[in-house]
């Protein structure tokens, strides 16, 4: 997975469909389940090329089961997005576009459990993936294009057969392989990336798979590097546990009395890699604890009632606002606690939210007008959401008023 940055979670809004199934009850069962039958061979057994394709069909409808039902679907390694090196108009004739990215060599798994293989680099030329309309719509208005991946067929080795069937004309030329390819393909909507909840369920909307979403593009000018994002890819995954990408304090950090009231009194902030269900987030589920310390009275501690604010009326949200709702002030020296019990948060996949905080990393997510004073905390890991592969867990983080003898 990714790792968050300071500009990620908002653009994690867009990355997941809301869905509001949570299992196979509301299909019925199973779904999209090949019926499997093999063959039975017995001497004197009359075969025909039918017979052989259902043969082939077979196999490779049980391999696709395997990988839909015991691996899910997404990239598995690599495939990587770059922009390529511009070059010289010199060294060649002809316009050379400044719309060519490579795709690196890796592997993937469509939601039907086809397997996606990319041997070798991969340079492509975005402009030639767009129709005229989505061009002529991104000159001068540029948008987000989105690059895909998807399997691919085609047939091959042509050869003429030597005995024709009884009831068929004799074909001038039938084709003797089919090779298994792939095409990478550009669109300006984006491809349905899930989450299956159970990958066994329900239809397959969309075979292709996203690569990178190549941001504010525009065909008449160069592309950057900073354009390229691959924060919306789906790894390969039965499901994707929701996590915590970002938060508007710094944890561990020490603020002013002023800047620590100001920033309990506007709202504590997180963003979520995907929405999670509005009707979960009740009273309880998030907790701010003031601890008393400092020159004064010590070892106290007392409940700081909240709310949630500004939550929408739709199902899902991936971003929500805790504010406090009390006359109460913190003191100098005092210290907050911030307790998000995950196990009561789900998602759409009616998952819990997966929040241990570890290692305190969940990296502050946007620019904030309250910035911690003195000493920061040191940080010798890379920043990375909350959790740990398994549901629900505490997200614990804190924040200290600063001294009065220190100011």
């Amino acid at each position: 997975m990714s790792q968050p940055t300071q500009a990620a979670p908002p653009a994690q809004q867009e990355k997941h469909a809301h869905h509001t199934s949570c299992g196979c009850s509301e299909h019925g069962g199973c779904g999209d389940v090949p019926k499997l039958a093999r063959l039975r061979y017995f001497h004197g057994q009359p075969l025909s090329a039918h017979d052989l394709r259902r043969e082939q069909a077979y196999h490779r409808d049980h391999a696709r089961l395997h990988n839909r039902l015991l691996h899910g679907w997404g990239l598995v390694c690599g495939l990587e997005v770059e922009v390529a090196p511009r070059r010289d108009p010199l060294e060649c004739e002809g316009d050379p576009t400044s719309a060519e990215v490579i795709v690196h060599p890796g592997a993937a798994l469509d939601c039907r459990g086809d397997e996606i293989v990319v041997r070798h680099p991969r340079p492509v030329y975005v402009d030639s993936l767009l129709t005229e309309a989505d061009l002529k719509r991104l000159t001068g208005r540029p948008g987000t294009v989105y690059l895909t991946l998807c399997f691919h067929e085609v047939p091959i080795d042509p050869s003429r057969p030597m005995l024709v069937g009884r009831c068929v004309p004799a074909p001038a030329c039938e084709h003797a392989r089919v090779l298994e390819t792939y095409r990478v393909c550009a669109t300006l909507e984006r491809p349905d990336t899930g989450p299956d909840c159970e990958p066994c369920c329900g239809a397959c909307s969309d075979t292709c798979l996203e690569l990178a979403a190549i941001r504010d593009f525009d065909p008449t000018k160069p592309l950057t590097q900073e354009q390229i994002d691959l924060g919306g890819r789906r790894q390969l995954a039965l499901r994707e546990l929701t996590e915590i990408v970002g938060i508007n304090w710094v944890h561990g950090a020490t603020y002013t009395r002023e800047d620590a009231n100001a920033l309990l009194d506007d709202g504590l902030e997180l963003w979520f890699s995907r929405g999670v269900d509005v009707a979960t987030l009740r009273p309880g589920v998030l907790d701010l604890t003031g601890i008393e310390s400092g020159s004064g009275r010590s070892a106290g501690s007392y409940n700081i009632e909240g709310e949630f604010v500004d939550l929408p009326p739709e199902p899902y949200v991936d971003r929500v606002r805790y504010r406090r709702r009390t006359d109460e002030t913190l003191q100098y020296g005092d210290r907050v606690l911030i307790i998000v019990r995950g196990d009561f948060i789900l998602d759409e996949c009616c998952r819990a939210l997966d929040a241990d905080h570890l290692g305190g990393a969940v990296p502050q997510a946007c620019d904030s007008k309250y910035t911690p004073v003195g000493e920061q905390p040191v940080r010798r890991c890379p920043p990375r959401p909350s959790g740990d592969g398994v549901e629900g867990g505490e997200f614990v983080s804190w924040i200290y008023v600063e001294e009065r003898e220190k100011r």
